[in-house]
């Protein structure tokens, strides 16, 4: 061959195409956040549809009915203490899949408050069972728990490494969206057959959730698909996929239909408390303000009485201020 050249000789042309891809994708979202904010205009007249809509593009098994008759669950009694017996419960969600969590039983019948952890979280670090505290959940699922409520909280595939259960959560949500899935649809599924466990039970009165970061977007989704779920405390996600496009928070063509503002108004006329830090070092709060300026454009006619925005001085973390649970509590409690 006769002809050589540097290698750096052709950067120009790569150099160019790179940034014309970069271009048309900004341009691609610009039409998509359009077209999303007109479809949009009636979700609060017909929201079933949306919600149905919603569904479809999280995928099976959010798409197909749900046994009427509850999920086999199994309960091991593991402590008591004041006010509260303590179970480690298993739920068959799916035929051949089980979740499990931590279940604290109240004395009554009571509301019962989803506590969902997050990334790199278990239901045993929440509860500060290893005693070694709470990290950034500054002790959420006990100060939910000091209002005599009953409390659950669910294991998903979060766990960190040190618990030496390997798992890539990343290439299982790939292979379930090859096959219509996700493995957001099927741990909201999952949550809800738990929700329909204890349902059946008469010393339940009804539902609230709340969790932190990943447990914060699990908090929005599952209120957002389940309309038991009266009252919400969804800290440190809500954002922009736009700036935030993880992808297991990524659906095929959801910056068409719904990003976290659209996902918010599925939840009225329930409660939903938003919280974001504003030193959160994963998620630029900037980014949650305009979206709830967005969610609030929405609601010319319904107002935004029951939906709320929390900046707070702090991390990546969930507030220190309990007004919001205090809030859910009291939502829960006049619960007809």
């Amino acid at each position: 061959m006769a002809y050589y050249e540097e290698r750096k000789t052709a950067n120009g042309f790569r150099r160019e195409y790179a940034e014309a891809l970069q271009r048309l994708v900004e341009q691609k979202k610009q039409e998509a956040g359009t077209q999303r904010a007109a479809v949009a205009k009636n979700i609060f007249q017909d929201p079933e549809t949306y919600r149905a809509q919603f569904c479809q593009m999280l995928g099976w098994p959010l798409t197909e009915p749900r046994e009427a008759a509850p999920p086999a669950a199994t309960a091991e009694l593991l402590f008591e203490e004041e006010g509260y017996r303590v179970y480690r419960m298993h739920f068959e969600v799916l035929p051949g899949l089980r979740m499990h969590g931590l279940f604290y039983r109240a004395e009554g019948t009571q509301p019962l408050v989803i506590t969902q952890c997050g990334g790199n979280g278990t239901p045993e670090f929440i509860a500060d069972l290893f005693g070694e505290g709470t990290g950034n959940y500054n002790d959420m699922l006990q100060r939910v728990k000091r209002h005599g409520v009953h409390l659950f909280a669910p294991q998903l595939l979060l766990w960190e490494d040190a618990y030496e259960v390997p798992y890539n959560r990343q290439a299982l949500d790939i292979d379930l969206k090859r096959v219509g899935s996700s493995i957001t649809a099927v741990e909201v599924y999952g949550i809800r057959r738990i929700l329909d466990y204890f349902e059946a039970q008469d010393y339940v009165s009804c539902f609230g959730m709340v969790g932190l970061s990943y447990g914060g977007f699990y908090t929005l989704f599952t209120t957002a698909v389940d309309t038991r779920i009266r009252s919400a405390v969804s800290c440190a996600f809500f954002n922009s996929r736009d700036q935030v496009p993880w992808q297991d928070w990524t659906w095929w063509r959801a910056a068409k239909q719904f990003d976290d503002a659209e996902i918010a108004c599925l939840i009225y006329p329930r409660r939903l408390c938003l919280e974001i830090a504003d030193h959160d070092e994963l998620f630029d709060h900037r980014y949650g303000v305009e979206s709830f300026e967005k969610l609030k454009g929405y609601c010319d006619e319904v107002g935004t009485d029951w939906v709320e925005l929390i900046v707070f001085d702090g991390g990546h973390e969930f507030c220190r201020d309990d007004r919001p649970i205090e809030r859910l509590i009291a939502d829960l409690r006049t619960t007809k």
